[in-house]
């Protein structure tokens, strides 16, 4: 019996260690293997290594094992229709005379929705959203289609116009405009000094139509117009063009800054910040402490509301896509529109308190200075521009009801026309809204979709001839504020509010 048992116990002593053979020996290896790296490791640094090391950012997402991100969306490949939109030159930076800074250094590089953008709205100046975005089935479309189906027709023939008779260089020319003629050449040529402002206005255009570098059938147009006025800029002072040039150089230097800033504010090219920023310095620069501004520069303290409104335009435009603007700026307008402003007869003067807008001298016969209220129109935009509600504001109620007894009207026997007005106009009576609007609308619509050209290669244009400026200039800009005047419903929404 013990033999037996013996001889029992150490077969299954035998049998159990040959079972567990392989895994003594696998254990075996696996500690040999991590002694090895563990002598490898350098402990002398990690002893010397601060406790709180961290390896990832704390700004870095945490990401879930279980459930990783979806992945990006495929980017559709451009068609070949697509182009490049051209490049702008990159301007160094250069000081100029107005204590205003340059943008900070990121500000080019954020990005925002196009502010002609449907159903976008801004806070400050309301371009865009519910003024219909850039005629895309927006509201505005379908207000403008009810008056008149043609309204819309009508711009699109208008912006075709200025893209034919772009220059190949970018410019649009006052009175070299008809070399680029298809056929007959237009006539209506203004003067050549003024070309950097119709360029300006031309650009404004395109832009209120929603066309910009990156976006649009007449990107290229945009992109050539911008890159002409950046190469007109004057490297010392921002001015777009030469200062002082000649004695309405500041108009030409506002509407190209204008355009310059607008176009920046849609597309955010970081190439357009430098050079709208310059141009708002300028601006600065070029006005009037405590007032307005006019034509001398550097300023001799006169100041006119003509120059002046489109200094605001520019300076809001500016404020609202992140450039630098000083806001006493508009502190010093509100004192010139009082100043300015007939309370008891609610018409706001060019030079005087309560006179009548501007004529060149010997144009007051063919277009009476009383068959207008241009400046009154330019004091009702700007007080909107600057915060007044024309729901509780004296001024813009008075300003408004003037404009109502002179609508616009196409008749040039009584000296009526005065597209400058009807521009400034449209847009002063679409802030005030209700039944300001709807009675400024009609005639402004008959007066302005009307008289279009449908014949040769003036197809698409407006005779400057019947307008006190428009020997200025010309075709050009007889054709651009036109179509800015019809792009009103959405081009700026109502600053305060829809009414």
């Amino acid at each position: 019996m013990h033999d037996a048992h013996e001889h029992g116990t150490f077969d299954d002593a035998l049998r159990d260690s040959l079972r567990r053979t392989p895994w003594l020996f696998a254990s075996v290896i696996f500690h040999g293997v991590v002694f090895l790296i563990a002598a490898q490791f350098p402990w002398s640094v990690a002893r010397d290594a601060p406790e709180d090391r961290r390896i990832v950012s704390e700004s870095a997402p945490a990401v879930d094992p279980i459930d990783p991100p979806e992945p990006p969306e495929p980017v559709e490949p451009r068609t070949v229709d697509t182009l490049e939109p051209i490049e702008l030159p990159e301007v160094a930076e250069t000081p100029v005379e107005a204590d205003v800074p340059n943008p900070e250094p990121d500000l080019a590089l954020s990005p925002i929705a196009a502010p002609f953008d449907a159903n976008r709205s801004n806070d400050v100046l309301g371009v865009g959203g519910g003024a219909g975005g850039p005629r895309g089935g927006g509201s505005g479309r379908r207000r403008i289609e009810r008056r008149n189906g043609k309204a819309n027709e009508t711009i699109d023939r208008g912006l075709e116009w200025l893209a034919r008779h772009q220059d190949p260089r970018g410019r649009w020319s006052s009175a070299g405009f008809s070399d680029m003629c298809e056929t007959n050449r237009c006539d209506g040529e203004g003067s050549a000094m003024h070309d950097v402002g119709v360029t300006g206005l031309a650009l404004l255009a395109f832009l209120g139509s929603g066309h910009h570098p990156d976006h649009g059938r007449y990107r290229e147009n945009v992109s050539r117009g911008l890159r002409w006025l950046a190469d007109r800029q004057d490297g010392e002072t921002g001015c777009f063009g030469e200062p002082n040039a000649h004695e309405q150089f500041l108009y030409d230097h506002l509407l190209a800054s204008l355009a310059m800033t607008e176009a920046y504010g849609m597309c955010r090219r970081p190439t357009l910040a430098p050079i709208a920023q310059k141009g708002v310095n300028f601006v600065h620069a070029t006005r009037n402490p405590y007032r307005g501004w006019r034509y001398a520069w550097p300023p001799n303290g006169q100041s006119d509301l003509s120059v002046t409104g489109w200094a605001v335009l520019a300076l809001k435009s500016a404020k609202e896509f992140g450039l630098k603007v000083d806001d006493a700026a508009f502190d010093g307008v509100r004192h010139l529109l009082d100043e300015l402003t007939d309370d008891a007869t609610g018409r706001t003067g060019y030079l005087q308190r309560g006179g009548y807008s501007a004529r060149e001298p010997g144009m007051e016969e063919r277009w009476p200075h009383e068959k207008t209220e241009a400046m009154t129109a330019v004091a009702v935009l700007c007080r909107a521009m600057l915060g007044e509600d024309p729901d509780r504001s004296p001024a813009m109620r008075a300003g408004a009801d003037l404009l109502r007894k002179q609508l616009p009207l196409f008749d040039p026997g009584e000296g009526t026309i005065d597209y400058y007005y009807w521009y400034y106009g449209s847009y002063a009576m679409w802030q005030m809204g209700g039944r300001d609007w709807d009675a400024w609308q009609r005639k402004m619509l008959d007066a302005v979709v009307e008289t279009q050209r449908h014949d040769g290669d003036e197809r698409g244009s407006w005779d400057p001839q019947f307008d006190p400026w428009g020997h200025r200039g010309g075709r050009v800009y007889a054709t651009a504020i036109m179509t800015l005047c019809l792009e009103v419903y959405f081009r700026y929404d109502r600053v305060v509010g829809s009414r």
